[in-house]
């Protein structure tokens, strides 16, 4: 096994310059350089353990990317050795920054609210840390939130995997325990007895078997932060239960605003964490500066684990004006089904067929509504041109909707004839013979109804005349007028309006909804009681879900022509659509628009349904400026 020290270049890539601090045995951090990209990295060269499983989980931890979490750049082994490269450090550690005094509650918020959710991110990977500890929790100089270690750390120190839930749950208490540090300045000791290294970190005190509340230790603490940190390091194993969860409770957060303090920490480090030199006494302008309530947009768990790149049409977006290929289907579906778009030459060209073809053929639109492709994951909308779809006519079948309006033969069902196309030549086309053959039956029982209607019937025959001789006393004492009017038809009964015999919530990320308890509200004709949703700091809520919503269903089938929400607030967006909640976003829109204190929603045609879907896709705005709904009444019509 080859010795590692200064000016070692592993991999005949990376050299040594200098050792860095570890909390780790058997393991030694370097400052190095890439000397192929010319950039400063940070090595960890594993010397003794299971180096194995180790490699794999940073080669696991490489394939999450999130801008809060340290990359994995490189593993290998050089020698005998493992070895891990990763981008350069940055910032005073949470054991630095807690080593002079606790951080205040909106600091020791924020600062665990965003390592929440950058291990949500890492969760939906599949991946979690495991080893959580101060020393592994970074915050740079212009208020961003680094964390290293991720996967890795948990297999140099052997720390058993569990089920997703029971991982989830590890990482969700570990973030609480940081919590607790940023508040207090301590650090809680596991109740299972397993022990993490916190150098320069003291230790909890405890009572009755947990941790004191962090209220009675730091002044200020506020109370839902006391509650969040009593309950989940308590005996009751309550709180979150994974990252995501922990971002619910610890929103809406503001800006780590570390600035003078990370940079002093920074240079008055020996290496080790040890400051080096007392810091300076603020100014009252800086200080007024690092007390500012600061509101600043955040980088989401949605928008780094689910953005799309440039280009991808998202759910919503029209789709590519070129239809799919459906050659599984009968004929006349196919026909139907495949229609995308038809361009302004069609028509140029259906006139200049002449008069025979034009009445043969059906008269299409200029523009037919584009059918819905399978996959979203095309590009954006081409610009339909004529060029593919020919000059022949659409006077017939096979004309109108065979291969060359679908760009060349390779597979289509419904090719043209390339000899025909070549010489010029189309087929015989007997619909207009048809057409006038039937015409002409049609005008000749014309005339012969016509005679029998209104000519006086004549002939020989007496017992005809007798017969009709006596009929006219008759008719003249009863008026044929009177007498042959049928009864008018007796009308359908009006149906009632539609009856609701229950709603529930629905949430695009739990399956509990929210705020179940209180969802008859909107529908209980009262005004001062409203449904409401959870609060949260951007009407996209804040990056962590699709939507929220309402089932709504009746006691039976009824014809629903529109749905009114009253509404607090304003602004958002609001859809109704003709499904379950089962899947909320997979049926018909039916209506949409954006809301306000009274929302009409007003479909295109009554629909006869016995159960729709409201669908939230944006949050209205409160007075307070949060975002949220607040559903006084919902009612259809």
């Amino acid at each position: 096994m080859a010795e590692v020290g200064r000016g070692t270049v592993l991999a005949g890539r990376y050299r040594v310059l200098e050792a860095l601090p570890s909390d780790l045995d058997g393991v030694s951090v370097w400052k190095a350089i890439d000397q192929i990209l010319d950039r400063p990295v940070r090595v960890r060269v594993l010397q003794s353990g299971d180096v194995g499983p180790a490699l794999d989980a940073a080669r696991r931890a490489a394939l999450v990317t999130d801008a809060r979490l340290v990359r994995v750049l490189d593993v290998g082994t050089h020698e005998g050795v493992g070895y891990v490269v990763s981008e350069q450090i940055v910032g005073a550690s949470l054991a630095q920054l807690v080593e002079h005094g606790p951080l205040t509650a909106d600091q020791a918020r924020a600062v665990v609210g965003e390592a929440a959710a950058a291990l949500e991110v890492a969760r939906r990977r599949g991946v979690h840390h495991l080893a959580l500890r101060p020393s592994v929790v970074h915050v740079s100089a212009d208020g961003r939130v680094l964390i290293s270690g991720l996967a890795l750390d948990a297999a140099l120190l052997g720390v058993p995997h569990g089920d997703a839930g029971a991982t989830s749950r590890t990482d969700a208490v570990d973030l609480v325990r940081l919590l607790y540090t940023g508040l207090t300045g301590r650090w809680p000791a596991h109740r299972d007895g397993h022990a993490l290294p916190t150098p320069g970190v003291g230790a909890a005190p405890v009572l009755d078997g947990a941790p004191v509340p962090p209220a009675e230790l730091a002044p200020g603490v506020p109370n839902d932060l006391d509650t969040l940190c009593a309950v989940t390091l308590g005996s009751y194993e309550d709180g979150p239960h994974g990252p995501g969860d922990l971002v619910h409770e610890l929103e809406p957060w503001g800006e780590i605003r570390v600035g003078r303090s990370a940079d002093e920490l920074a240079d008055r480090t020996d290496g080790r964490g040890a400051l080096t030199a007392a810091p300076s006494v603020p100014t009252e302008a800086e200080i007024e500066a690092a007390t500012a309530p600061v509101r600043v947009p955040r980088q989401s768990v949605r928008t780094v684990f689910d953005e799309a790149p440039p280009g991808v049409v998202r759910p919503g977006t029209p789709p590519p004006a070129a239809p799919t290929r459906v050659s599984n289907l009968p004929r006349s579906a196919s026909r139907v089904d495949r229609t995308s778009a038809l361009p302004a030459a069609g028509a140029a060209a259906t006139a200049a067929a002449g008069a025979t073809s034009a009445a043969a053929a059906p008269t299409l639109p200029a523009s037919l509504p584009p059918l819905e492709p399978a996959d979203h994951a095309g590009g954006p909308p081409a610009a339909v041109s004529p060029e593919p779809y020919g000059t022949e006519p659409y006077g017939t079948e096979d004309d109108a909707w065979g291969n060359a309006a679908w760009g060349g033969d390779d597979g289509d069902p419904f090719p043209f004839d390339q000899d025909d196309e070549e010489d010029g030549r189309r087929r015989f086309d007997p619909t207009a013979v048809v057409l006038v053959v039937v015409g002409i039956v049609v005008l000749i029982g014309l005339v012969f109804a016509a005679r029998a209607l209104f000519t006086v019937p004549g002939g020989t025959d007496p017992a005809a005349t007798q017969a009709e001789q006596p009929a006219a006393p008759a008719e003249t004492e009863a008026p044929p007028a009177e007498s042959a009017a049928p009864p008018p038809p007796a009308e359908p009964p009006a149906a009632g309006p539609p009856v609701v015999i229950g709603i529930r919530s629905l949430d695009a990320s739990d399956a509990d909804g929210e705020h179940e308890e209180a969802v008859t509200r909107a529908i209980d004709g009262d005004p001062g009681t409203y449904w409401f949703s959870q609060t949260y700091n951007r009407p996209d809520f804040a990056g962590l879900k699709d939507g929220v919503g309402l089932e709504v269903r009746l006691a039976a089938p009824a014809a629903v022509s529109a749905v009114t929400l009253a509404v607090n607030g304003s602004g958002g967006n609001v859809e109704v659509r003709a499904t379950s909640g089962d899947a909320p976003t997979q049926g018909d829109v039916l209506a949409s628009a954006p809301m306000g204190a009274q929302t009409a929603l007003t479909f295109a045609a009554p629909v006869e349904t016995d159960v729709l879907t409201v669908w939230f896709t944006e949050l209205p705005t409160m007075p307070d400026g949060r975002f949220r709904i607040e559903l006084t009444d919902l009612t259809l019509g």
